[in-house]
């Protein structure tokens, strides 16, 4: 690409009406400097702020392949211009989803954890898809994250009890299943599985008091779900 090349397409994007002639400049030229470190084979030394959706697509070449090798030198700015990227990238996960289009509703996931690596609830979405593809140990792996960023959500930890179930690591199931319900002592599903389970290890007792559980929860109406992708789902 030519000099005269690389300007006509960074000077194509539209300046966001947020942003001032000088902001703007500045991010043209942080992309400038990027490009020409790409062109000449150089490693990028310096983190690049993301500070916008544009920011990002300058530094996509022709092909639609970041130039920056390295991601984790990608640094996206909290700021609402990020926020509406990420919702976007969750808006075409989620229709992907509707379609069934699994492997593309788990590409922009990744995107938008890429915009938001604390983003629990995208970690459970994702581990949702992946455990459609049956990606399990994908699955268990988002779940943790999901759980680490966000310790007090029942929902997270019967799913990964459920995962734990798929891959036979029966005690950490259970470990699960218990947190779960400690977690939320109304959330009937929980007891409902821990019940099934129990059944299933041969604990009748145990097994019989948690369904009963789980059937007095469900006529107060405290039922609970594990398939919260979310509203736009």
């Amino acid at each position: 690409m030519s000099t005269n090349e690389l300007n006509t397409f960074l000077n194509s994007f539209d300046r966001p009406a947020t942003y001032s002639d000088l902001a703007w400049q500045q991010l043209i030229a942080q992309a400038k400097d990027v490009w020409y470190h790409y062109l000449h084979g150089e490693n990028l030394q310096n983190a690049v702020e993301i500070t916008c959706k544009e920011a990002y697509l300058m530094l996509v070449n022709s092909d639609g392949k970041l130039i920056v090798k390295d991601e984790t030198l990608l640094n996206y700015v909290k700021n609402q211009y990020v926020d509406s990227w990420r919702l976007r990238l969750e808006e075409i996960a989620f229709k992907a989803i509707r379609d069934k289009r699994f492997d593309k509703a788990d590409r922009f996931f990744t995107k938008a954890l890429k915009v938001e690596s604390t983003n629990a609830m995208n970690y459970y979405r994702r581990a949702l898809v992946r455990i459609k593809m049956m990606n399990y140990r994908g699955a268990l792996e988002d779940l943790s994250s999901a759980i680490r960023f966000k310790e007090n959500v029942a929902t997270f930890y019967l799913k990964r009890a459920q995962v734990y179930r798929m891959l036979d690591v029966d005690f950490k199931a259970m470990a699960d299943m218990n947190k779960a319900i400690k977690t939320d002592p109304k959330m009937a599903e929980a007891y409902q599985i821990r019940g099934k389970f129990r059944l299933a290890i041969g604990d009748r007792t145990g097994s019989r008091m948690d369904l009963l559980k789980a059937e007095e929860l469900m006529r107060n109406g405290n039922i609970g779900g594990t398939e919260l992708y979310g509203v736009a789902a």
